[in-house]
């Protein structure tokens, strides 16, 4: 009886297609302030993932919108994106990660709503005992205006971490987008 009950499983495994379809899944936004659409394409086999937003206010007919793709390489990825808000002001990011043999490093550049423009470089490097990491942002100036370096380490059973942070007065990085937040689109 157990033959019986394996032969099909195995059957309906071995019987998927060697080559996925990009799979589409659009979600219908339906908010009291405002309504939209999500679309998400992901397609495994070529390593791709793409993410439009746009929404509808329902107050004045404003709309904003996200875009968002990332492309699997062969030692890391890169990503790119951009939101508009309900004023139009748009920011945008471009970004690569690169896996080397110790860890991995990182680069891209961002624009702000204002129209600024930055460029990022980043590390993160396992040692015998822990980690190093640095992030480094520089102005369209090429002057850096935040650097942050960190260096953990296991000793003993203890974890100690230090973390050394320099910016320009007045500065601070750009928040990284955070899984499951809600588009606001600004106001």
């Amino acid at each position: 009886m157990i033959k019986t009950l394996i032969v099909p499983a195995l059957a309906a495994v071995l019987a998927v297609p060697a080559f996925a379809e990009p799979v589409t899944k659009t979600v219908t936004i339906d908010r009291p302030n405002y309504d939209g659409t999500r679309t998400i394409v992901r397609d495994k086999d070529a390593g791709t993932l793409s993410r439009d937003t746009q929404v509808i206010r329902a107050s004045d007919g404003a709309t904003a919108s996200r875009e968002y793709d990332r492309t699997r390489t062969p030692d890391g990825f890169t990503a790119s994106g951009s939101s508009t808000n309900f004023k139009g002001e748009t920011r945008s990011f471009e970004r690569s990660r690169t896996r080397t043999d110790t860890g991995s490093m990182s680069n891209g550049t961002y624009t702000t709503r204002d129209g600024e423009t930055y460029t990022t470089s980043g590390s993160r490097n396992r040692t015998e005992t822990g980690y190093t990491a640095n992030q480094n942002i520089k102005d369209s100036a090429g002057t850096t205006v935040f650097n942050r370096d960190v260096n953990a380490s296991r000793s003993n059973g203890q974890i100690t971490r230090s973390v050394n942070v320099t910016r320009a007065e007045g500065f601070h990085p750009p928040r990284r987008p955070q899984a499951g937040r809600r588009h606001r689109g600004g106001n």
